[in-house]
């Protein structure tokens, strides 16, 4: 049935990246039962993705899981039974394993040491290899307070009127002091040691590697059957761009044409030794796809450098003529991948992404993320949530804090006049000071994630297998990494930037048609037309 409690999926490295793939579809998965229901997993969903063939990940039951909570019954039989109906599931060995965890909380209360040793001798029981953690959640005890402000926004209560974290103790500790944690726990300095080794063979099997496991530094290209290609993708390009330069320079001869054919050769050189010829066939069909579908195009950027951009229709600006640098957008010197935007009609950025997700699936495309961080306004707001502070009071304040990041709040005090109220009620009510400390608190947290105003990622088939994806606001897959992932993992992306001034040119267009009965063609009108 339904998973009503919390397990840690941790994956296996050096296995040729099974064990990644296994915890992004795992990921996938869960967040793809859908905002109106439950976030998560069935267990036999996850016993199928975690257990088939060779084992991948390791699945932990620590104390959030309906086992530990059992522990804390009267009756021994209910964790007992629990187990072994995860052990059903789950009996190759490596698959499962049990986290024991203890924050120093009241005797038998959830993360006390009673309930930890319970653990402990219930894994011991069957046979089931158990580990040590501390569930952490922060680095220094310090921070406890900062995880207590994002549980409050994270419920929309403030604090008291949900159950909050037990102390303060979910920190990073040191070896010494998780040794005795584990001494405390098992009350046996053979079994502690034992425990804290478990702990370091499951870390061991679990260090992944960047390049074999996660496909680091490799790009990733649609491959040649995704557009429709036979042979090879470079002596297709090679032939378009010849085309191109027929097209774009036809009555162009003598050095000039010398000039643009030496230029040419350059850039195939570049974009052969890198293997991005598939790259640039797709951005090209994509193009070519936006015109089709009677929508305003234009690229912007370093790729307007390019003279193959130039060629194959995605930019209509001559990199000859203006003196552009190829180098700019592409270099075999530089690590960073190529990244083309271009500018469409934002009234129709949503219908440009449907057909993309039409044309080559989802398989080889999924959405851009982006992390919203917390600043000055929306940080404010969600402490004074969590100080049960009412809510017009807050409005007034924060709307006069701009410019400026929550970690300089209490500078600003001094040096903003619109702040000036404030600023002496801050220094005779507690609640208010405890507000600023807090509001400095969270600057720059991650706040939530969200769709990236732009970004697509066109990949290859193993898409699916290095990126986890959740729906996105507007219903499409959309990668859990953002615009920094992107280079590291060999992911290369499309912007798609939605114009206001390109909507607006589009429907000027359509009028001057409408009431005069002229099709303009605003791509072949001439430069110095004014």
């Amino acid at each position: 049935g339904s998973l009503l409690a919390r397990v840690v999926v941790l994956a296996h490295g050096h296995n040729k990246g099974l064990g990644w793939a296994t915890l992004c579809a795992v990921v996938s998965e869960a967040h793809a039962i859908g905002k109106k229901k439950l976030f998560g997993i069935k267990r036999s969903k996850l016993s199928q993705l975690v257990n088939t063939g060779l084992v991948s990940c390791t699945v932990l039951l620590g104390p959030d899981s309906d086992v530990a909570k059992a522990t804390l019954g009267r009756s021994k039989n209910a964790a007992l039974k629990a187990l072994k109906q995860w052990l059903e599931l789950f009996d190759k060995p490596g698959a499962l394993g049990i986290e024991i965890v203890s924050l120093l909380t009241e005797p038998g209360k959830l993360f006390s040491s009673i309930q930890a040793r319970r653990m402990l001798e219930l894994a011991d029981s069957l046979n089931v290899p158990a580990v040590l953690t501390n569930s952490v959640r922060y680095i220094n005890p310090d921070d406890a307070i900062t995880a207590d402000i994002l549980d409050a926004a994270r419920f929309l209560e403030p604090l008291g009127k949900f159950e909050p974290q037990p102390n303060a103790q979910a920190w990073l500790k040191p070896k010494a002091l998780m040794q005795q944690v584990a001494l405390e726990i098992t009350e046996d300095r053979k079994r502690a040691r034992k425990l804290i080794a478990d702990t370091s063979l499951l870390a061991d099997l679990c260090r992944l590697d960047p390049v074999s496991d996660c496909g680091w530094g490799k790009a990733k290209t649609p491959e040649k059957e995704a557009l429709g290609i036979e042979g090879n993708p470079f002596e297709v390009l090679f032939e378009k761009v010849q085309s191109g330069v027929n097209w774009r320079y036809g009555s162009v001869s003598g050095k000039q044409r010398t000039k643009i054919q030496h230029r040419l050769s350059q850039e195939l050189i570049t974009i052969n030794k890198l293997g991005f010829a598939t790259y640039f066939l797709t951005v090209a069909d994509v193009a070519q796809m936006i015109r089709d579908m009677n929508i305003r195009i234009a690229a912007r950027g370093s790729g307007a450098g390019s003279l193959v951009n130039y060629l194959l229709g995605i930019s209509g600006v001559d990199p000859i003529e203006h003196d552009l640098l190829f180098e700019r957008f592409l270099s075999v010197e530089r690590s960073s991948l190529p990244d083309i935007d271009i500018d469409v009609e934002s009234a129709r950025r949503h219908d440009i992404y449907r057909a993309i997700f039409k044309r080559y699936g989802s398989k080889r495309v999924t959405l851009l993320s982006m992390q919203s961080t917390y600043r000055g306004r929306g940080a404010m707001r969600d402490s004074a949530l969590a100080l049960g502070i009412d809510p017009d009071q807050v409005d007034d304040i924060a709307s006069s804090m701009w410019r400026f990041s929550a970690s300089s709040f209490r500078n600003a005090l001094n040096v903003k006049p619109e702040l000036a109220e404030f600023s002496r009620a801050v220094e005779h009510d507690r609640k208010m000071n405890l507000l600023v400390d807090m509001t400095e608190r969270l600057d720059r947290i991650p706040r939530h994630i969200s769709m990236h105003p732009c970004g697509v990622i066109l990949g290859d088939l193993t898409l699916p297998l290095l990126t986890p994806v959740e729906p996105s606001g507007m219903g499409l897959p959309m990668s859990q990494f953002d615009k920094d992932d992107m280079d590291p993992m060999g992911l290369l992306k499309l912007d798609v930037l939605g114009v206001r001034m390109q909507s607006t040119m589009a429907y000027a267009v359509s009028e001057i048609k409408r009431v005069r009965g002229v099709s303009l063609d605003l791509d072949n009108i001439p430069k110095d037309d004014a």
